[in-house]
């Protein structure tokens, strides 16, 4: 019992480690949540920070939700921990324990890298195939580069992004893990629409910049 409340802990601090924070916080002497969309997620530092430094800082966020899975997995888990262990991790992400221990304000992470790094961690032991991690991230991606094949035009991310979301729990669905898995899936899903409220808020007032666009943020109501 002790084994999996400290693996818990762990995936949560663990997830809490705001990379893109801290990468731009070394590199450019910056804080990331006064730039852009304040979100301290990958888009974000790569329209802020350059493409290297969102490169990083997805790297990053996908390995936090690939260790934490692998790490229950490795001592010997049983399932419905090793999906806890994912949503921790997730969670984390989304609500840094670090910053609010610091500021008494939680980051605006959407745990979407995340939350692919604990699908990947997932397949990495088995427990789902890799089609699933392998077939959403190709979606997202043909999601983002049809509109500029298409009509020479780029389209916004939070659409696709939030498509990929949902396609989550279809595609765990689909692949018939365990309950336990089913169920994280459809918790990743539900994070990750949540952290987007600000998004489809500019969505709804047609205020939602294009890939390229100013990333400022303008607060709805």
């Amino acid at each position: 019992m002790a084994i999996t409340v400290l693996v818990l802990l762990g995936a949560y601090l663990l997830g809490s480690v705001p990379s893109g924070y801290l990468l731009m916080r070394a590199v450019r002497g910056i804080d990331i949540r006064q730039h852009g969309s304040h979100n301290v997620g990958a888009i974000n530092v790569f329209r802020t920070g350059g493409a290297w430094l969102g490169a990083a800082t997805l790297l990053a966020d996908t390995a936090k939700g690939t260790v934490a899975v692998l790490a229950a997995w490795g001592l010997g888990q049983l399932t419905l921990f090793i999906a806890a262990a994912g949503l921790a991790v997730v969670l984390g992400h989304a609500f840094s324990f670090w910053l609010f221990l610091r500021e008494r304000r939680f980051s605006e992470g959407k745990a979407v890298a995340t939350s692919m790094g604990v699908l990947i961690g997932l397949a990495i032991s088995g427990a789902l195939s890799w089609w699933v991690p392998a077939g959403l991230l190709v979606f997202w991606i043909c999601g983002l580069l049809a509109p500029k094949l298409l009509t020479g035009k780029w389209w916004m991310i939070s659409p696709i992004t939030m498509t990929a979301a949902v396609g989550i729990t279809v595609a765990v669905l689909l692949d018939q893990p365990r309950p336990s898995y089913i169920c994280l899936a459809i918790g990743m899903t539900a994070l990750i629409l949540v952290r987007h409220k600000h998004n489809i808020e500019r969505l709804l007032a047609g205020q939602e910049p294009r890939i390229g666009q100013s990333s400022r943020r303008t607060e709805i109501g």
